[in-house]
C-alpha cells in the first residue's frame, strides 16, 4: 500500500466464526474519520486451510453501508471442522482503489454466546438505567466490547471460545469487565469522576479475580459432547524441562 493511499480500517472484532451448515451473513464493517467508510463495490474470498477456495463472490452493500456476504448453509455442510481459515474482502473503497482487507477464521459446530444483558448489569447496580446518557437506551455497546475482549482474551490463552460449551462459567469475568468499562467511562464523562474511579477499580479487580478462577466445560475433541471431567482453566500450560535438569517451568498463554 502507498503512503499517498488512504488507510481505512476494517472493524472485525475477533476471529471470524463461521458455524457449519447454516446460513449467516459475514460483514467488513469499514470505517474512516469516526464514519463508516460505504465501498462501492467488493469480493470476498473465503480459503479453506489447506488454500484451496471454498467460495468467491460479490458482496452487497445493504443501506448501512456494510459490505455483506450471504453465506449458504449447504456451502459449508459438507466442510471439516477446524481453524485455518481465512476470509478475503476486496472492496472497491471511497477513494476509487480496491483495499483488500483480511481476517483469520475457524468453521465451528456453534458460536460462543454472551449469557448476560442490561439486566444482569442492573442486578448489581439498580440505578444504571438512570445513568444512561440522553437517548440511549441500552448498555449494550459496553456488553458488545467486553465480551469481544473476553473471547480474544481466551484466544490469546490458547482457548477455543467455540469449544467452550458451559458459557455460564464466563458470566462473572463478563459482568464484571462491562461494570469496569462502564464507570471507566464514567469517570471521564460524567460529574464526581471519584467515585466512578472507584467503582471501575473495584471492578478491575473483580474482572481480574474472576479470570483467575475461570472453569468451565471444554469439547477439547470437539465432539459436541459434554464431559464433566473436561474442566478447562482461561490458560493453557506448557511444561518446559530446561536441559539436563530436573526443573520445571509453567508457561501461561
Amino acid at each position: 500500500m502507498s503512503l499517498a493511499e488512504t488507510v481505512y480500517a476494517a472493524r472485525f472484532r475477533s476471529t471470524e466464526t463461521i458455524e457449519r451448515g447454516r446460513q449467516q451473513a459475514l460483514t467488513c464493517p469499514t470505517q474512516r474519520a469516526g464514519a463508516t467508510a460505504t465501498p462501492t463495490s467488493g469480493t470476498i474470498t473465503i480459503y479453506r486451510p489447506d488454500q484451496t477456495v471454498l467460495v468467491t463472490s460479490s458482496v452487497t452493500i445493504p443501506g448501512g453501508g456494510i459490505a455483506t456476504y450471504s453465506l449458504a448453509a449447504a456451502t459449508t455442510t459438507a466442510e471439516q471442522l477446524g481453524e485455518g481459515w481465512l476470509v478475503e474482502w476486496a472492496l472497491v473503497m471511497p477513494d476509487a482503489v480496491t483495499h483488500t482487507f483480511r481476517n483469520d477464521a475457524a468453521l465451528c459446530r456453534r458460536t460462543l454466546y454472551p449469557v448476560i444483558s442490561d439486566a444482569d448489569l442492573t442486578m448489581r447496580h439498580s440505578d444504571l438505567p438512570n445513568l444512561l446518557a440522553s437517548g440511549t437506551t441500552s448498555y449494550q455497546s459496553y456488553l458488545d466490547e467486553s465480551f469481544a475482549t473476553l473471547c480474544n482474551r481466551l484466544i490469546s490463552q490458547g482457548r477455543r471460545p467455540f469449544l467452550v460449551i458451559q458459557p455460564s462459567a464466563l458470566r462473572e469475568a463478563h459482568v464484571s469487565l462491562c461494570l469496569h468499562m462502564i464507570f471507566l467511562d464514567f469517570s471521564t464523562s460524567a460529574g464526581d469522576s471519584g467515585r466512578w474511579q472507584a467503582l471501575a477499580d473495584h471492578y478491575l479487580r473483580a474482572y481480574t479475580e474472576a479470570w483467575n478462577q475461570l472453569r468451565f466445560t471444554y469439547d477439547e475433541a470437539d465432539e459436541n459432547k459434554v464431559d464433566a471431567t473436561m474442566k478447562k482453566g482461561a490458560a493453557s500450560t506448557v511444561w518446559l524441562n530446561g536441559r539436563g535438569g530436573q526443573s520445571y517451568w509453567t508457561r501461561w498463554y
